[in-house]
């Protein structure tokens, strides 16, 4: 068991680290909406991200079978769906509040888990659960708790996200993570350019300096071919309700990437925020290390 323990250990780096890269990520396309339509961003971003990956593993997705395929198309949509309503909505609000809002899907998950598969996630999930939304509350509610339709929109897409976090805890254990990753950026790549051929207008006249460079590479390289490659790869050990609290950390790296580059403010009710969601990263980390202990007394006794 101690290989199990391994494991998860690295499966929650691989899963810290692509919410550090996400974090990052909300100021770059925070930046890239006032140049180009949200659509083609994450058309452009996923169906490069597809291509690249595809020479790496086009002899295993030719054994993908109906089942996978299937799976596949299915977290494809979800991630549609929350990036679409995600970088529309981020146009409307800061980077950090879209951060933090976003990972609203920490209390989604499991409740939404346990709807589905009539199983209660344990008292520690919701503790934490509860923790990092009131964490999240700190940081992003303006004074009269409103919310602008920006808002909204990344509220709708932390409700995909749950729904994408919740399906690779599921298939990523039962099919290969490395066609659904493909599958899932390709099939969503696609959405979002039909969506941005119907509705929004081709992006010309940019100027494609060294910044403008920069910012598409690390949203096609970083943002989604690495840190879908990380999650997913990840779901294989981790556990739906324990990652959401893990990956609630891109709104605290998004906060201060939103500070150091945006000069968006830091105020006392932030840093209540951000105590209130370590607080919720520790208690998640503890019940992670108790389900690890009593798996490895079980193996033992047997």
């Amino acid at each position: 068991m101690r290989l199990r323990n391994n494991k998860i250990l690295i499966a929650d780096l691989m899963i810290l680290l692509s919410a550090l890269l996400w974090g990052g990520e909300y100021v770059v396309v925070k930046d890239m909406v006032e140049y180009m339509p949200p659509n083609w961003i994450n058309a452009f971003r996923f169906i490069a991200a597809a291509v690249i990956l595809y020479p790496f593993i086009r002899k295993r997705i030719k054994l993908a079978g109906a089942g996978e395929l299937k799976a596949g198309l299915l977290l494809g949509f979800f991630m549609f769906g929350g990036f679409t309503a995600q970088t529309i909505g981020i146009q409307y609000t800061t980077a950090a509040k879209s951060g933090f809002l976003t990972s609203t899907y920490v209390i989604m998950v499991p409740f939404i888990y346990w709807l589905i598969r009539r199983s209660f996630p344990g008292i520690k999930s919701l503790v934490s659960a509860v923790l990092c939304i009131l964490g999240i509350s700190f940081i992003s509610l303006d004074g009269d708790l409103g919310l602008n339709p920006g808002d909204m929109l990344t509220v709708l897409a932390a409700f995909f996200f749950s729904l994408s976090i919740i399906g690779f805890d599921y298939y990523a254990k039962k099919y290969d993570p490395l066609n659904l990753t493909f599958i899932e950026m390709l099939f969503g790549g696609l959405l979002s350019l039909v969506l941005a051929l119907i509705f929004e207008p081709v992006p010309t006249g940019i100027n494609w300096g060294a910044l403008e460079i920069f910012q598409i590479l690390y949203l096609i390289i970083l943002g989604s071919l690495a840190c879908h490659l990380l999650s997913n790869v990840a779901m294989k050990w981790a556990e739906s309700s324990h990652a959401s609290i893990l990956w609630s950390l891109e709104s605290v790296f998004a906060l201060i990437f939103g500070i150091i580059f945006l000069h968006e403010g830091l105020t006392a009710q932030s840093v209540i925020g951000f105590a209130l969601v370590f607080a919720a990263v520790i208690v998640s980390e503890t019940g992670n290390i108790h389900i690890v202990e009593k798996v490895e007394k079980t193996g033992a006794d047997r």
